[in-house]
């Protein structure tokens, strides 16, 4: 993993949203979640959304990053995506419930609908977004892309949004151009593993598998693609 790389592309992008960042960590596993963060931002802007950070009251104009389980949203920033009126959000390290049962869940990228996770504290304690908030979400991984991994994966949609396996899509997420639930990783397809991404279609299982992320990242940051969650001939 190139972190001076990824640190460049990061630092563009919170420049051009005018925000202070003093430091790219160099534990990686804490780059990429914030640079897959960027590149879910991204590919909302590509599809017409505009983009808007929000920082926390007490650091307005420093993007403080939420790198675990612990902390509160309102101390933490978040990124608004704004389309015909609609606003959603971008979270790092958010806190979802289940679908199924009252289990939470951590999720490294959420989107959820604006205004369903607090931006002050409250008399009455949050500890996580409702399920029915979670628009969508992304998970990284350091890791080369293995069947098991895959697996784990989506075992993970199917307890947080199981309606992307087996295909009963709200009608309103095509149309709002949402992404995908996402596994970002920075390794190659290994073995079989491909076979078993390219059959998902045909099992009606909706989610993106985006490998090389670093690569993706860097042919983004040159032009050269759009998104780093859609292919060229996509």
């Amino acid at each position: 993993m190139n972190i001076d790389a990824i640190g460049t592309h990061i630092k563009g992008f919170l420049k051009k949203h005018k925000q202070t960042f003093y430091s790219i960590s160099t534990n990686q596993s804490k780059a990429l979640e914030l640079a897959v963060a960027v590149g879910v931002t991204e590919h909302y802007r590509y599809k017409g959304y505009a983009v808007e950070i929000a920082n926390p009251a007490k650091t307005p104009n420093q993007f403080v990053i939420k790198t675990g389980t612990r902390g509160y949203p309102w101390n933490f920033s978040r990124i608004i995506l704004n389309r015909d009126g609609k606003d959603f959000e971008a979270h790092l390290n958010l806190m979802t419930r289940s679908a199924h049962d009252e289990g939470k869940y951590c999720v490294d990228v959420g989107i959820v609908k604006s205004g369903t996770v607090p931006t002050k504290g409250a008399k009455k304690s949050w500890d996580c977004a409702s399920n029915s908030d979670l628009v969508t979400f992304a998970e990284v991984k350091k890791l080369v892309i293995y069947p098991m991994l895959l697996a784990q994966f989506l075992g993970i949609v199917h307890k947080i949004k199981p309606q992307f396996i087996g295909g009963d899509i709200p009608g309103y997420f095509l149309e709002e151009s949402h992404l995908f639930p996402t596994l970002a990783s920075l390794g190659h397809f290994s073995g079989n593993s491909k076979k078993i991404v390219e059959a998902y279609q045909s099992r009606c299982i909706c989610v993106i598998i985006a490998q090389n992320f670093d690569v993706r990242l860097a042919n983004l940051r040159g032009g050269k693609i759009s998104s780093p969650f859609e292919d060229e001939n996509d």
